[in-house]
């Protein structure tokens, strides 16, 4: 009995994990129809979403023992949320949820 429930638990716990869980993806279409993609400029993005971002992060990175500038731009688009990274003014990760 005190198996099943230790398992009952476990499924649970890992549910509630995969449900907040978020998705790497290779491009974003915007409400416009517009396509965004990985390696697409700063400004080719900022011009397809022609929206603001709900918020923004920036931070630094080592890559390559090199530091650079790292810009996260935040969207919500259709009821997803989606995270842009940007590095040397181009987008390298586009990360989506659902809300």
């Amino acid at each position: 009995m005190k198996s099943i429930f230790a398992c009952i638990i476990a499924l649970t716990m890992s549910a509630s994990t995969l449900t907040f869980a978020a998705s790497e993806t290779t491009s974003i279409r915007t409400v416009g129809g517009q396509i965004v993609s990985i390696g697409d400029s700063l400004s080719d993005m900022t011009t397809r979403l022609n929206q603001s971002p709900k918020s923004m992060n920036t931070y630094e990175v080592k890559e390559n023992d090199v530091g650079k500038t790292v810009s996260d731009y935040v969207y919500e688009i259709s009821g997803i949320t989606y995270t842009l990274t940007i590095i040397n003014n181009q987008v390298r990760k586009i990360v989506w949820s659902r809300n």
